[in-house]
């Protein structure tokens, strides 16, 4: 028997089989997972954004019906908080007013508060600007 030859029959290094070595299968889960993370997280911001049109489509048209009430009847204005019978299961809207400074150019003032309006519903909001008139003046003169 040759020396060497009993080395070099089980010790020489085997060739490839066909098979995927370690370092390829561990790159390979790990581009895999970072693929799925993002998928995952497109899908999650996708559904986080769904709920928030959700809530805000049926939130809205109350804060634009109490608005359209208190441009109506703006005195209901300061009652602070509004429940609207007209929609069924409608939340409460809070009721939060700013009075605005008015000057007197031209000796001209306006007939009433002039105040800004925040409408709050469910983390919904509605800004508008109104007039609320002076208690006591008729019809004609507002």
């Amino acid at each position: 028997m040759k020396r060497g030859s009993w080395f070099s029959e089980y010790c020489k290094p085997r060739r490839a089989e066909g098979g995927f070595t370690l370092l390829e299968v561990m790159v390979s889960l790990v581009i895999g997972t970072v693929i799925a993370g993002g998928v995952m997280g497109s899908i999650s911001a996708s559904l986080n954004l769904t709920q928030r049109i959700k809530i805000k489509s049926e939130i809205q048209p109350v804060l634009e019906a109490v608005a359209q009430e208190l441009l109506t009847n703006p005195e209901r204005a300061e009652q602070g908080r509004v429940a609207l019978t007209t929609f069924p299961n409608a939340p409460p809207v809070d009721i939060l007013m700013a009075p605005i400074e008015q000057d007197d150019e031209g000796g001209t003032r306006r007939p009433g508060r002039l105040v800004r309006v925040l409408l709050q519903c469910r983390a919904q909001t509605l800004e508008f600007t109104m007039l609320i008139p002076q208690k006591g003046l008729d019809s004609t003169t507002r």
